[in-house]
């Protein structure tokens, strides 16, 4: 940045820099605090010091900043971006959109409408946010598997067979895959899904109940070129081209005996018989993705610490649950210590089909936010789900139902970190839920 003149500014600003880098987001804001209070005047400053302050997972300050950005500073968009962002952290999703749609009209950029998107689901405001989320193609950094195609050809009577490829992570794809359901039901349109490894046997299996059952093939490093008559696109996209149809007209789940039924089906996955005890599965740690600052600021919001950990795991135990350990990846080795309190635990490594065999002897799933989740409510399957205070908007706001999926519950941090008072409402709320589904 210009205009500093000292070389003391000038190495504390490259030290700021490091620390961002590093992802040590204290050091940096406290190194952007100290530059403005040894007189370093400029409005850049602020706004990194929001930025660090954001990716601590500390959206008031981060609020508080880059308001005092943006009120100094009107013309620059990415204030106003960063403003967007810290109020969808304090679910203030209205005033979030409001700033995005401030720096929208400064600069039309991929990124402030994809962030402006994600809000409008949390509004309920499908439409405009599924057709606004199709900027992200348009992010130079936004890699997509196949190029986009023509307008698509949908419904009866069209020639053209629909290759939909996976996009963002694996709970995306699980959420968005209730939009197959009506294309593959009564043969109105030919679908195939191209898929990471991990998730083929279980769209293979879980999608095979369907009257036009879709083919399944694996993503590859180089895409092979499509046959005649195929035409791509996102997974994620099929709601935009649906017209963003309610989400209950796209699958409409149904209840009986106190369980719903799932887009993902299967008569080798069956539901288990309550026994004396409850079988409870926990999952504590959500995708470790750290070399993203995003991914990585997600992983540490969304995962449990060793203490709420254990809190959750001997309070289950007091009340004679069965617990089974459904953590996959490095994180299953933090519950070590309470080992002994495991009844079985999931093999390493497992796929999403031996997942969800796993999830479906289960009376209840106890999971972080992370594709878990989806994968029980893609069965219908009772699962609880440990939100933070700052969830992402598709899970809306003070609610503990999820419009999605009929068979969650979620439960919510009342302020950022504070796991304690939800594992303290879970083990309240357990016996008697146990009382109710057990008769």
């Amino acid at each position: 940045m210009p205009g500093y003149g000292t070389e003391e500014a000038g190495r504390l600003l490259r030290a700021a820099s490091v620390a961002a880098q590093g992802q040590d987001w204290d050091l940096a804001r406290d190194l952007y605090a100290y530059l403005r209070q040894i007189g370093i005047d400029d409005y850049r400053l602020i706004a990194n010091q929001a930025e660090a302050c954001w990716f601590a997972d500390q959206p008031k300050q981060a609020h508080r900043l880059y308001s005092e950005a943006a009120g100094l500073a009107p013309a620059d968009p990415l204030p106003w971006r960063g403003l967007g962002n810290a109020l969808r952290d304090l679910n203030r999703f209205a005033e979030a959109r409001d700033a995005y749609q401030r720096s929208l009209d400064l600069a039309q950029d991929p990124l402030t409408a994809w962030n402006a998107s994600q809000v409008l689901i949390g509004l309920e405001a499908y439409p405009q946010a599924f057709r606004l989320a199709e900027a992200r193609f348009d992010h130079p950094g936004f890699s997509a598997y196949r190029p986009l195609g023509p307008r698509l050809e949908l419904g009866v009577g069209s020639a053209r067979r629909l290759v939909l490829w996976s996009e963002q992570g694996f709970g995306d794809s699980l959420q968005y895959l209730r939009w197959c359901v009506p294309l593959a039901s009564e043969r109105k349109q030919r679908l195939v899904l191209e898929l990471e490894p991990a998730s083929l046997s279980l769209f293979r299996l879980g999608l095979s109940w369907l009257p036009s059952r879709p083919r399944v093939r694996c993503k590859r490093p180089r895409p092979t070129p499509l046959a005649r008559g195929e035409q791509p696109c996102s997974l994620m996209s099929l709601p935009h081209h649906f017209g963003a149809a309610p989400l209950g007209s796209v699958f409409e789940p149904t209840e009986r005996a106190g369980h719903w039924s799932g887009y993902l089906r299967h008569p080798s996955w069956p539901l288990a018989v309550p026994a004396r005890k409850p079988r409870v599965g926990l999952v504590w740690a959500a995708g470790r993705k750290l070399d993203d600052p995003f991914t990585a600021r997600e992983y540490r919001k969304r995962s449990l610490p060793p203490d709420a950990l254990g809190q959750l795991i001997l309070g289950l135990r007091s009340q004679a649950a069965e617990l089974v350990a459904l953590q996959i990846g490095p994180d299953h080795a933090l519950a070590q210590p309470w080992r002994e309190c495991f009844e079985a635990s999931i093999p390493q490594p497992a796929d999403f089909a031996e997942n969800a065999r796993w999830i479906r002897q289960l009376d209840l799933l106890i999971s972080v936010d992370t594709a878990s989740v989806h994968l029980a409510g893609a069965l219908g399957h009772p699962c609880w789900t440990l939100l933070p205070y700052s969830a992402d908007p598709r899970w809306l706001r003070d609610r503990s139902d999820s419009p999605w999926y009929p068979s969650l519950r979620l439960f919510r941090q009342p302020e950022s970190g504070q796991w304690q008072p939800v594992i303290e409402q879970i083990l309240e709320f357990f016996t008697p839920w146990w009382h109710s589904v057990s008769g």
